[in-house]
């Protein structure tokens, strides 16, 4: 249980293929689940602080600035931190534990806090919730999201869903003790549906790590040029050419995916909660 530490994040071939789409795509992208499911659930930001530990390239802080927020950031990545920085032109993102932001700028308090995707790469999640809760408002909301443990089906690649990247998984009756432990009042935990682009990155996991065992593994222009790969055949260049791959692979996995469906467990392989401080 000991958790990766920001320059592995910063070399990690994983975070590499992330930040090159994340880059290539701008400020206008699709918006994922869990996102969506904290978007409307969120009242009007006219005045409300709203803090994104693990903000990675700034995506949700960037929607959430849009529906009136103040918005922080907090991520281990500094080439994520840059990337919101510069990409997306939100600021206020720095390279600070919850603990750090706390001391830092003592007194400051939210009225919404979202941790996506963050707990199972902690190596004490209970800790990081109730730092989490200190830096809440009475009454402040939390959204959090985290990989579930009865996901199917099952094809994470190994080095994704392993330590150092993945320490935990999660069924909704752990994350809901785990909340409620940390005093926090639990209105609902939801499964994510299966859906097209669950199997489209798993895609582009395993075809990174295929084109991985025909290059040089020395240099960081190597690995670059992988993640060019992968990123270009997968949609991480806006080019018309590759907007019609994108449309083409999403019309093939489409009928993959509601065969797939059929399977009641299919699914879960995100965990979304929405709580509240007591």
């Amino acid at each position: 249980m000991q958790a990766a530490d920001s320059a592995w994040y910063a070399s990690s071939w994983i975070y590499g293929l992330r930040q090159l789409q994340g880059e290539s795509m701008g400020k206008e992208r699709r918006v994922p689940w869990n996102f969506a499911q904290a978007l409307r659930r969120l009242s009007s930001g006219r005045g409300s602080k709203l803090l994104d530990v693990g903000c990675a390239e700034g995506h949700f802080l960037h929607l959430a600035e849009k529906a009136g927020y103040e918005v922080t950031g907090l991520d281990f990545n500094p080439v994520s931190i840059e990337i919101a920085r510069k990409l997306l032109g939100v600021s206020t993102v720095y390279q600070y534990s919850v603990e750090e932001l706390g001391d830092r700028f003592p007194g400051t308090r939210f009225d919404v806090v979202t941790i996506f995707e963050v707990l199972e790469h902690t190596a004490d999640p209970y800790q990081t919730v109730h730092s989490v809760k200190k830096l809440l408002k009475p009454g402040g909301q939390v959204f959090l999201s985290v990989p579930g443990n009865r996901r199917w089906p099952r094809f994470f690649h190994p080095e994704v869903d392993a330590p150092p990247h993945h320490l935990t998984l999660w069924s909704e009756e752990a994350l809901v003790r785990l909340l409620e432990r940390a005093g926090l009042r639990v209105h609902g935990v939801e499964s994510k549906p299966l859906c097209v682009e669950d199997l489209g990155i798993h895609m582009k996991w395993r075809l990174h790590v295929a084109i991985r065992k025909f290059r040089p593994k020395h240099s960081r222009s190597a690995t670059m040029d992988e993640n060019n790969v992968v990123a270009g055949l997968q949609g991480g260049h806006e080019t018309r050419y590759a907007g019609m791959g994108r449309e083409l692979a999403r019309l093939g996995l489409s009928p993959i995916c509601r065969a797939l469906r059929l399977n009641p467990k299919a699914g879960g392989f995100t965990l979304f909660a929405h709580c509240q401080k007591v």
